[in-house]
């Protein structure tokens, strides 16, 4: 059995696949494989687009919210900085690899948490239920999906931001069809919470997965590569479980701030729910009064909050250490917490479920996803499955494909292949972008 230390020594090795096979990357000082990575996901298409993709507020006009982009960038800084508080410890500990430091570990969550959230589709959570349904309806199953193997039917009634982003950075981006972005290893880890596909996850009762059919041969080498198999299935990476705490911070926390911003909750709402957090003093402070604006008032609380959580977050690491080296570790690291930032999310999710997500313009908004989606899959997946089959195709059939630009069928792609490119190419739209084609196929101005 592998000591911690040799585990790490695979865990964090910058093997990257690439044209030639495996190859392992030089751990030079300066510009290392991790901050590559970093690089080739920010210059990215697929990164800029989420600029204009939904956080949690679709389509507002207010510049100060946040979208897909700037959550992201957010979640990278929580995620460094919780890296480098564990890549501490492992120090102190003696179970960090003398060749890497606590800045390796922190660069490998930074760029893992750029990306975590670039599979996701226009608005959001409202777009996977959107897109899952349409593929569930019984009428299109029979009309167009009725040959395709469960573990590949599953891929789309399952579908999930979290599979199409660990396609996205394997197959869309950069070498297309050709291994993706070609990050290393450790940060393609650190992005999957979820180690199964859609069949697997259905088989033991899980709603969420993080890889498709497609790439299921490319995700058991890497993490087999990296010793992460276990009996019947693969084990969480434990950086992973650092950009899943990352990232509940920054949403539980920002979607607060934004909703304030909007005024769906007061600042006295968000000032209570940081009071299992923040201690009297806190709360209290004298500056908080002198301030001119509640926004400067939240968002110093908002400030003062992160402060208390990373070092508290990068301690119930270490106190779960043993488990998560084993894979035993259930749930996410907030699951796990101390009192103070339990009972803060607890008292968070309470505003955002009783408040946020009920707010009527949010709620509308998400219903006319539905009719949204409807319109571009209605037209792109017949299309795909004509072209595919050799059928007779409508003019509006070819001009789909047209419009398709790169993200259309070749003539060798299997009718699971063409309908993957259809989901390419619609969960790789701006919300503005899916609104403006929506509208083109309805043939009015208006949702």
């Amino acid at each position: 059995m592998r000591t911690f230390m040799e585990q790490w020594a695979l865990l964090l090795a910058p093997n990257r696949k690439t044209s030639a096979g495996v190859t392992l990357d030089p751990l030079v000082e300066g510009r290392n494989p991790f901050l590559a990575d970093y690089d080739r996901i920010i210059f990215s298409s697929s990164f800029r687009r989420l600029a204009r993709k939904t956080q949690v507020h679709p389509l507002v006009r207010n510049d100060h919210i946040h979208n897909r982009l700037t959550h992201s960038l957010e979640v990278s800084c929580v995620g460094r900085s919780l890296g480098l508080g564990v890549g501490a410890a492992l120090r102190q500990l003696g179970d960090l690899p003398t060749e890497y430091t606590p800045d390796h570990l922190g660069q490998i969550i930074q760029a893992a948490c750029l990306a975590h959230d670039i599979g996701n589709p226009p608005f959001g959570h409202a777009g996977e239920e959107a897109i899952r349904d349409w593929f569930k309806d019984s009428a299109h199953k029979e009309q167009y999906f009725k040959n395709l193997q469960p573990a590949e039917w599953a891929d789309f009634t399952a579908f999930d931001g979290n599979a199409q982003g660990f396609r996205v950075i394997n197959a869309l981006e950069n070498n297309k069809d050709r291994g993706g972005f070609r990050l290393t290893f450790p940060v393609i880890a650190a992005l999957v919470k979820y180690p199964r596909s859609a069949y697997e996850a259905q088989g033991v009762g899980k709603s969420k997965f993080n890889f498709y059919t497609a790439e299921r041969a490319l995700f058991a080498e890497i993490f087999g590569e990296m010793g992460l198999a276990s009996s019947g299935g693969w084990r969480r990476h434990p950086l992973s479980y650092l950009l899943e705490a990352a990232d509940d911070i920054c949403y539980r926390i920002i979607d607060m701030e934004d909703a304030r911003e909007l005024r769906i909750i007061s600042y006295a709402d968000f000032k209570e729910a940081m009071t299992p957090l923040l201690d009297a003093q806190c709360l209290d402070d004298p500056r908080l009064d002198s301030m001119d604006s509640d926004r400067r008032r939240t968002s110093m609380l908002r400030t003062t909050a992160m402060g208390r959580m990373i070092p508290s977050i990068t301690q119930t690491f270490m106190d779960n250490y043993e488990a998560i080296m084993q894979g035993s570790l259930e749930g996410s690291l907030l699951n796990h917490a101390r009192d103070d930032v339990a009972g803060f999310m607890s008292a968070a999710g309470r505003v955002f479920n009783s408040k946020i997500m009920n707010n009527p313009q949010k709620t509308a908004l998400e219903i006319g996803t539905y009719t949204l989606y409807r319109r571009l899959l209605d037209v792109f997946i017949p299309a795909c499955f004509n072209y595919t089959k050799g059928n007779a195709m409508s003019y509006q059939e070819t001009r789909a494909l047209t419009l398709m630009g790169a993200n259309a069928p070749g003539k060798d792609d299997s009718l699971y292949m063409a309908y993957l490119r259809v989901l390419d190419f619609v969960s790789g739209m701006t919300d503005d972008y899916a609104t403006f084609i929506s509208q083109q196929f309805s043939g009015t101005s208006g949702l």
